[in-house]
């Protein structure tokens, strides 16, 4: 190879890599298909991963089921009131708190304060709820009925 065919080559190269310049410069419009799938997948890959781990099932309120989309259960826990009692529960207090997020939570949903909501004094059965939907916003209940 002789000095004047390296000397070519080496413009040959350099008016490539201007080339290459020249596409980081350009529009929007003017960029190439490959270019634009480079930036989809830039901005699509964060977004199928956070759907993923939102419908993974990781809950931010739990309950005894789960749904994928949401949940709203309600289900006993406790139970002091005697079978085929004369008189049955005549008052019901409901606590809650909720979590937006699974970062946020707030509220007292504990079974003195679903009782100090109701008036009750004698407590006969303690139920929960949960909502959840998307796992963006979640509720849990304490539903406490008696006298």
């Amino acid at each position: 190879m002789t000095l004047d065919q390296i000397a070519g080559k080496s413009v040959e190269l350099k008016g490539k890599f201007e080339m290459k310049r020249k596409h980081v410069l350009k529009n929007t419009s003017d960029r190439t298909a490959g270019q634009r799938r480079v930036t989809v997948r830039t901005f699509l890959a964060p977004g199928v991963m956070s759907l993923a781990f939102g419908l993974s099932g990781c809950m931010i309120v739990d309950s005894p089921i789960k749904g994928v989309l949401g949940t709203e259960v309600i289900w006993g826990d406790i139970a002091t009131g005697k079978a085929g009692s004369a008189t049955p529960a005549s008052k019901e207090g409901k606590a809650c708190a909720e979590s937006i997020l699974g970062l946020l939570a707030r509220g007292d949903a504990s079974v003195r304060a679903a009782k100090e909501n109701g008036g009750i004094t004698e407590v006969t059965s303690v139920d929960h709820s949960a909502r959840n939907f998307l796992n963006i916003v979640g509720e849990w209940c304490t539903i406490v009925k008696g006298h």
